[in-house]
């Protein structure tokens, strides 16, 4: 099955709460959360279609705080430029699952800031998906427990993981 990526637009939103549910179901973020991600970094969310169905996305950010943004809130102002990198999320809807296009999204993203000057990106893993981020070529981050306090919002399970680009 073809795919095609292109840029997040705000008509996705229905269809990337959809695929959020499905494969975060216990960490669905609101509408609100998910749309400030979209206005704040509108080059840095991507959707992947097949067809006219959007089937995956992936939304991302710059960031500058060592703590990831905090989850089921809308971000910030967000620094013009920086270093870092931010990966918030990443789903599949069941057609696309097992079919490279997550290796795909993250590729691209990560080319991408590459480019634009990032020289790392962070993410917090999820619901028992740190092998799949460490596969990307991710590392698990020691934390302090304040850090590990801000984590818990995510789930017991997440971990803070950073790769060098």
């Amino acid at each position: 099955m073809p795919f095609q990526l292109r840029h997040l637009h705000d008509h996705d939103l229905p269809a990337i709460m959809r695929l959020q549910a499905q494969a975060y179901p216990d960490l669905a973020e609101s509408m609100a959360a998910i749309r400030s991600r979209m206005q704040r970094a509108p080059h840095w969310c991507w959707v992947a279609e097949a067809g006219d169905d959007v089937c995956a996305y992936l939304l991302s950010h710059p960031w500058q705080q060592v703590q990831p943004p905090a989850w089921n809130e809308p971000l910030p102002r967000l620094p013009a430029h920086g270093t870092r990198f931010y990966i918030h999320d990443l789903a599949l809807g069941t057609a696309a699952r097992g079919s490279g296009l997550a290796k795909t999204l993250i590729h691209n993203a990560l080319a991408q800031a590459k480019r634009a000057g990032f020289h790392e990106a962070r993410l917090v893993a999820v619901q028992d998906s740190t092998g799949f981020w460490q596969r990307q070529g991710f590392h698990v981050q020691t934390v302090t427990a304040a850090m590990q306090e801000a984590l818990q919002s995510y789930g017991a399970d997440a971990r803070l993981m950073q790769r060098e680009l």
